[in-house]
Order: C-alpha cells, then sequence, then structure tokens
C-alpha cells in the first residue's frame, strides 16, 4: 500500500507538473495568440482605412474617367456637327489659295513686263539724250561757222555801203 501512495502522490505531483507547465504553455499561447490577434486588428482597422482611401479615389478615379469620356464625345459631337462646315472652309481656302497664287504669278508678270519697258525707256533716253548733246554740238558748231560768215559777210559789205555813201 505504501507503494501504491508513493505511485498515487507521485503520479499526482506528475499530474500537477504537466498540468502547471500545461497551463504555463497554454497561457504562453494565449499571450502570443493575443499579440497575434492585436496585429491583425491592427491590419485590418489600417486595411479598412487604406480601403476607404482606396474607395474615395477610385470615386474620383470614376469621376474623372467619365468627365473624359464626356469631354471626347462633345468633341466628337461638335466635329460631327462641324465637319460639312470645316469641308466648305477648306474648299473656300484651297479655292482662294488659287485665286492668290494667280493673282501673284499675274503680278510677277506684270511687274516684270514693267521693269523691262523702264529698262527699254531709260536705255531709250540716254540715246536720245547722247543724240541730243551730238545734234546740239553740231548746231554750236553750224551757229559758230554761220557767225564767222556773217562776220565775214559784214566785213565784205560794210566797206562797200560806206563807199557807196561817200558817193552819194
Amino acid at each position: 500500500m505504501s507503494v501504491l501512495w508513493v505511485a498515487l502522490f507521485a503520479g499526482l505531483g506528475a499530474m500537477y507538473y504537466y498540468q502547471t507547465t500545461f497551463d504555463a504553455r497554454i497561457n504562453s499561447m494565449n499571450e502570443r495568440a493575443g499579440k497575434i490577434e492585436d496585429k491583425y486588428q491592427k491590419f485590418t482597422d489600417q486595411l479598412n482605412d487604406l480601403e476607404v482611401k482606396f474607395v474615395g479615389r477610385a470615386k474620383h478615379v470614376r469621376q474623372n474617367q467619365n468627365d473624359i469620356k464626356d469631354i471626347y464625345s462633345k468633341i466628337e459631337d461638335v466635329k460631327r456637327m462641324h465637319s460639312q462646315d470645316m469641308f466648305l472652309i477648306n474648299t473656300r481656302v484651297d479655292s482662294l489659295g488659287a485665286v492668290v497664287d494667280n493673282n501673284l504669278n499675274n503680278l510677277e508678270t506684270q511687274v516684270e513686263a514693267l521693269r523691262k519697258v523702264t529698262t527699254s525707256l531709260r536705255a531709250m533716253a540716254n540715246q536720245n539724250q547722247i543724240t541730243t548733246n551730238q545734234q546740239i554740238q553740231k548746231l554750236s558748231r553750224d551757229l559758230e561757222a554761220l557767225q564767222k560768215k556773217v562776220d565775214d559777210i559784214e566785213v565784205l559789205v560794210l566797206p562797200r555801203e560806206e563807199g557807196s555813201k561817200k558817193r552819194r
């Protein structure tokens, strides 16, 4: 019986030892689980905050995407509304460009013709000036020659007239 008692006490002691170590391990696991749960809760809170921020941003992103789509649709509407007008404007601009080019060519032709006429007139005026100067020089020489002849005639005629006056 005493062995039984010893075995009983030894069994109870072992059970007590295992129970206390088991409790300590359970407490340690509970503490670790509490820390993990706190970390999980903080993570969940942060994730929720981040989700709220992303939801707010996503809302703005969607709104901006919708605004951009609206702008593109309005641009397409304006293009459709004014495509015929733009065609007419482009046609008229092309036509006007052709008229301007034609007028420019005509003007350049007229300016070139005017330059030729001006050059011809200058050459003619220079030639006329040379001819006129030559004729003036010839007339001056002829006038001098006539003047000399008149002087010679006066010399010849005046003494005869004086002689005939004296005779009278």
